[in-house]
């Protein structure tokens, strides 16, 4: 019976301390450290769910308000990310439509909401070209097929003047799975194990020069899906007659010129050019050399506003810019 009790008292003091742990590693992540791991599980976990769109795969909840990185990520009702307020309060019932489309760099992950591209560029055009608003439909970890999909259901039916698809070169990937393990869904602690196991093991967190080179392979699924996206997307806007502008996103690394990925970036133009897209190249603004300063947090390569403002600056040279449909 001691033995039993003893049992049940360790048992309860080990639940305990993980319920303890994991209520102080989600607060120490949300409100100081911003460990990149945690609050990737949260934005999957408090802004994203499953999609019923065929295709999708995952989508934004409707009018979630979180702090992820530091930064405030707000949706509409369509799951769109806000632009920032002070953007917005400046809108009319007659603006002229844009809609930004990509995954977590159009989204703007850590990026707070004034330094996102589609932000920026709002501000931009407005006063270049005058009353627009600019529908930020960028989500992370999605590919080319998959913001394809999620720009039928959500976007299209708005009926965008302009549509600027933001391309980087992870979107070759095949498509997520979102997880089912409820460990891995409910506890950030054990997400963040599960994270650390993985870094130790796949090629893309050890090398990730070799796993995105290795994306472009013909014949492999990511990539066929992906050129087959750009094709289908760009018939559909030429079918709709909306002009359509790609936008080639650098990785971060070694932005200027495309760095070791030049060769990639060039393949995806051409593909998107036979397509019908406009092609624009933002990576001769950056500087040679590392491109750290560039990167939203040490140790994650998305673009902070400096390179946010590249990318809007260069959407806003489009021949499409100040173009009415």
């Amino acid at each position: 019976m001691r033995r039993l009790a003893g049992c049940l008292v360790s048992i309860l003091s080990i639940a305990l301390s993980f319920v303890a742990g994991e209520v102080l590693l989600r607060e120490i992540s949300a409100r100081k450290l911003h460990i990149l791991d945690v609050e990737m599980w949260r934005y999957a976990r408090f802004v994203k769910r499953t999609s019923d769109v065929p295709g999708a795969v995952e989508e934004h909840r409707p009018q979630a308000d979180e702090w992820l990185m530091g930064a405030r990520v707000r949706t509409d009702e369509r799951g769109l990310r806000k632009n920032a307020e002070e953007v917005e309060a400046k809108r009319t019932p007659n603006d002229r439509l844009v809609a930004a489309v990509g995954d977590s760099l159009t989204f703007g992950w850590g990026a707070p909401e004034p330094d996102t591209w589609p932000s920026q560029l709002e501000e931009i055009l407005r006063e270049k070209c005058g009353p627009v608003r600019v529908l930020n439909a960028g989500i992370g970890n999605s590919n080319t097929s998959m913001q394809l999909a999620r720009y039928r259901a959500v976007v299209r039916p708005e009926k965008p003047a302009w549509v600027v698809l933001g391309y980087f070169i992870n979107d070759a990937e095949v498509d997520p799975k979102p997880p089912t393990n409820p460990l891995l869904w409910n506890s950030a602690f054990v997400g963040l194990l599960s994270t650390r196991w993985r870094q130790s093991s796949e090629v893309k967190l050890r090398d990730y020069q070799v796993y995105y080179r290795e994306l472009y392979h013909d014949g492999l699924p990511g990539w066929d899906r992906a050129r087959a996206a750009l094709t289908e997307f760009g018939a559909q806007l030429q079918k709709d007659g909306t002009p359509a502008t790609l936008i080639l996103l650098p990785e971060l690394h070694e932005p200027k010129n495309f760095g070791p990925f030049a060769e990639v970036y060039a393949r995806v133009a051409e593909t998107a050019r036979a397509a019908g897209w406009e092609v624009l190249d933002p990576s001769g603004r950056f500087p040679e050399g590392p491109g750290e300063k560039f990167w939203v947090t040490p140790g994650d390569a998305h673009p902070n506003r400096p390179a946010q403002r590249i990318f809007a600056d260069t959407v806003a040279t489009s021949r499409f810019a100040c173009v009415a449909r």
